[in-house]
């Protein structure tokens, strides 16, 4: 049984993949997201056991219902943990640690322990679990080191693109324009405030704002005046976004916090130069080591400025080549093989 919050269409895929392997059911916090087209979460066949829990919905994407512990009770042979910050799955894990029922944990990137209170409980929440699995190797290590180096942690290689999507990316033409990419919601800890102040700095270099949806108008009016060098596109579908994707200078990922960042994985595939910050699980994973000279502080505009100009000053081809090879390395099939590994191992 795999505990997640909502569908999303790369999770279903991975989900299909991992249900070819084994007998499997998801189970689903509620039925779609207040702030995702329906449409677009709906968009894959599932072929795996489902379960919605049908309580209460709870913000944007996550829900509650006292359900969970009549199906923690099933004589599962793995429970794993998709959303350890979830309320219900919270609830969940307490329950299973007072019944002694094994489970797993599954981390999308980074935790972002933190400091104080918040990192005391964020410790006790995670604790307990007989094993882990983590978005790549830098979101283990630092596992390991909030919560015990003893506890075994596997990674996995997390992505929304299968393997036929990163050949071909990797193969298609590309022809660059001077415009920068920004790809995210409007939400405090995706840093696109910090972004737009980025874009007001140089008024030579255009940016497009694609994903903020529904808050997109909310976006203009907190942002004030929009310079002309400025686009705001609330929503594109995947292949009008892969196209942004070829043509863009570069990928800015401006990020206060982000356990992961897929954008990054999808930019990689066709070999995008990536800007981004050091909060971003995805981007330290991919260019931390190699490329740490295209990584900002988070929230600061002027060092996420001066990454941009360095990266458009560059020669970036052979930047463009690294981020072509590593993305190889992290494709949906390649998460599901991991994860069978994990559980064929118990």
């Amino acid at each position: 049984m795999y505990l997640t919050n909502i569908e999303v269409p790369y999770r279903v895929l991975f989900f299909n993949g991992l249900a070819k392997q084994c007998d499997l059911t998801v189970v689903y916090e509620r039925r779609r997201s207040a702030n995702r087209d329906s449409k677009w979460a709906g968009s894959k066949t599932k072929n795996y056991r489902v379960e919605y829990l049908d309580g209460k919905d709870i913000g944007d994407e996550y829900g509650f219902s006292w359900r969970i512990l009549n199906l923690v009770k099933r004589p599962w042979d793995e429970i794993v943990v998709g959303c350890y910050n979830s309320k219900v799955q919270i609830l969940a894990m307490a329950y299973m640690r007072m019944r002694q029922i094994p489970f797993t944990i599954n981390l999308d990137g980074e935790p972002f322990i933190g400091r104080g209170v918040k990192a005391f409980v964020k410790k006790m929440v995670l604790r307990g679990a007989k094993r882990y699995l983590t978005a790549g190797v830098k979101a283990g290590e630092s596992l390991k080191a909030a919560i015990g180096d003893k506890c075994p942690v596997f990674p996995y290689y997390f992505s929304s693109l299968t393997d036929a999507e990163i050949k071909r990316n990797a193969c298609s033409e590309v022809k660059r324009e001077n415009f920068v990419l920004v790809v995210g919601q409007y939400l405090d800890c995706k840093g696109m405030d910090v972004a737009y102040k980025v874009a007001c700095m140089d008024k030579s270099i255009r940016y497009k704002f694609v994903g903020m949806g529904k808050r997109t108008e909310l976006f203009r009016q907190e942002m004030g005046d929009m310079p002309d060098s400025i686009e705001v596109i609330p929503f594109l579908q995947k292949k009008e976004l892969e196209e942004e994707y070829r043509k863009c200078a570069l990928l800015l990922l401006p990020t206060r916090q982000e356990c992961w960042g897929l954008v990054v994985n999808e930019a990689a595939s066709f070999g995008t130069p990536v800007v981004s910050t050091w909060r971003s699980g995805a981007a330290v994973e991919f260019i931390g080591d190699a490329y740490p000279q295209y990584l900002a502080q988070p929230g600061d505009a002027e060092s996420l400025i001066s990454c941009i100009r360095r990266c458009l000053c560059d020669n970036c081809t052979d930047y463009s080549i690294y981020l072509k090879d590593i993305s190889e390395q992290y494709s949906i099939e390649r998460s599901v093989e991991a994860h069978v590994r994990v559980f064929n191992s118990i």
